[in-house]
């Protein structure tokens, strides 16, 4: 038990004086950082006690030392070989720079002083500690962590440069490509990331990792190493590894991942996509989508209702089928029949019919559609509107008593209206059916670790997605203006006046209660006059 300030260790003396913890909550936080082998500064900001910016303006208080700013930094361009990465990752140290008289190194605890003399005994140079942010500090040693993991998985892999065996795969090698395309997998799923992309050109082969809806390099390899990983990928998804001139979709089950993969020829080889679900983090709930108050009762309002089309519009990755599948959740219950027709089944759930197509043996959603409403369904949700033909049935099937739910490509609620009727549905049909249209992009949440410093919980200080919706009815003004067969601007003009809130109005929302920013709700959504409104 610490009896006073003086015998407190560490920085935890001065994170106390300055009032940021108070002494009894500290051996707590001590005794579990000591258990989990975690660092005190770490730990504070790893667990959101402390702030980054916090620790540093309480250390520049108290020590002498100069403060170096990470935004920035490019640890790759300070290698040296005296100090390499595990030596860093061990003493949570950053080599900064080096000058004729000194290492300059970066820590954020400045009471590491078994740090800083492990460090000089090893290189037999002079340390120069400066402070830097935790949070920048643990997201470049985690992103350093990773280079180093896959530059040793390479190592391990022997390269064939005859081109006549290159799809020959032996026992001897298997072992370090597994290695390697597990680490990659698992770095994957560490950091949330939904897509993984392998794409060669003349001089190397690129590795980028998709996250919140971003891409961004992770590795670069050489063309005869992405060869082999690229063959072994297709081995473990089944794929024909002797086909290279046609795509080709594959599958990789992992416990409880599911991956999508997907091989599409360029001109420097194959380029590889691994889509990836992780079914243990997917959360099915309507409240966490984020539909305003008024939003979500009116979207429940009407899933509630026994008949209806509600349609759930956006581009490729705006979160579509999360909506639905959240709304499939909320209905599945033990007495109503629910059947999907999908392309492929997402996600699998208990209870739901759900239906792969296949249009190879003319298993398309029409067809399935026909079979299905002779399966005396309650419920029907189709993956997606692609046809004339495929909107018909959906429509009907509303008309004659059923709740359907699918999803458009468009981009707003008043587009779909237009793409619906260009597509040959007459506006009494659709005004009958349609009972709501969605519209959705997903916006990066600021990370509430580091409040956009950059952290090993985030990337570029955003950690995870939330949705800004439109959701518009179809009100008795609405119908008469898609009757009289009005333009988009006039049915605009009318959500406008019903006070409907648009996707700008729901992402500004947002922005006001500090969950995304104003430049991603911009890089998101434009500037709230989107060329999708205009005629």
């Amino acid at each position: 038990m610490l009896n006073s300030v003086n015998e407190i260790p560490g920085v935890a003396k001065y994170l106390i004086q300055d009032g940021l913890i108070t002494q009894e909550s500290l051996q707590p936080i001590l005794s579990t950082s000591l258990q989990e082998k975690c660092s005190l500064v770490s730990y504070l900001v790893r667990n959101n006690i402390l702030s980054s910016q916090e620790i540093l303006n309480c250390c520049v208080k108290y020590f002498a030392l100069p403060v170096f700013d990470l935004i920035n930094f490019n640890p790759n361009a300070a290698h040296d070989d005296l100090i390499n990465i595990e030596l860093m990752l061990r003493h949570r140290v950053i080599l900064l720079y080096r000058d004729k008289h000194a290492l300059h190194v970066g820590i954020s605890d400045p009471t590491n002083h078994s740090a800083i003399s492990a460090l000089s005994f090893q290189t037999g140079l002079s340390i120069r500690p400066m402070l830097v942010c935790e949070a920048r500090l643990a997201h470049l040693l985690s992103s350093l962590a990773r280079s180093n993991r896959i530059e040793s998985a390479l190592s391990k892999i022997t390269p064939i440069e005859d081109k006549a065996s290159k799809y020959d795969t032996t026992d001897d090698d298997d072992g370090p490509l597994s290695e390697f395309v597990n680490g990659l997998i698992d770095d994957a799923v560490e950091q949330h990331v939904s897509d993984i992309h392998i794409e060669p050109f003349t001089e190397n082969c690129r590795i980028r990792f998709r996250r919140d809806g971003l891409l961004y390099e992770v590795a670069t390899i050489p063309p005869h190493f992405a060869t082999r990983i690229i063959t072994r990928l297709k081995i473990m998804s089944h794929l024909n590894i002797a086909e290279r001139r046609l795509p080709q979709d594959g599958r990789i089950q992992i416990q409880q991942l599911d991956i999508r993969i997907n091989s599409c020829p360029t001109l420097f080889g194959e380029k590889i996509v691994l889509r990836i679900l992780d079914a243990s983090k997917i959360k099915l709930n309507i409240d966490d989508l984020g539909l305003t108050d008024l939003q979500k009762k009116l979207f429940l309002s009407k899933l509630i209702q026994p008949q209806g089309l509600i349609l759930v519009t956006g581009p490729t990755g705006s979160g579509k089928t999360i909506t639905l599948y959240s709304a499939l959740h909320f209905l599945n219950h033990i007495e109503r029949n629910i059947s999907s027709v999908e392309d492929p089944v997402e996600i699998e759930l208990s209870g739901i019919n759900q239906i792969n197509i296949n249009p190879r043996i003319g298993l398309d959603f029409s067809t399935v559609l026909r079979s299905l409403l002779r399966q005396d369904p309650d419920i029907i949700m189709i993956g997606e509107i692609r046809d004339t033909q495929t909107a018909t049935i959906a429509m009907q099937a509303a008309q004659t008593g059923h709740l359907v739910l699918s999803t458009l490509h468009t981009n707003s609620a008043i587009e779909t209206i237009t793409r619906l009727q260009s597509m040959g549905i007459a506006a009494y049909h659709f005004i009958s059916s349609v009972s709501l249209i969605v519209a959705q992009r997903l916006v990066r949440k600021i990370c509430s670790y580091c409040k956009q410093a950059g952290c090993e919980h985030c990337h570029q200080g955003y950690q995870g997605r939330i949705g800004i919706f439109e959701v518009i009815p179809l009100t008795e003004k609405i119908k008469s203006l898609i009757l009289a067969g009005e333009n988009s601007q006039a049915l605009l003009d009318a959500v406008k006046q019903e006070q409907w809130m648009l996707l700008w109005d729901a992402g500004m929302e947002h922005v006001k209660n500090g969950i995304t920013s104003y430049a991603e709700l911009l890089r998101v959504a434009g500037n709230g006059e989107t060329p999708c409104y205009q005629n």
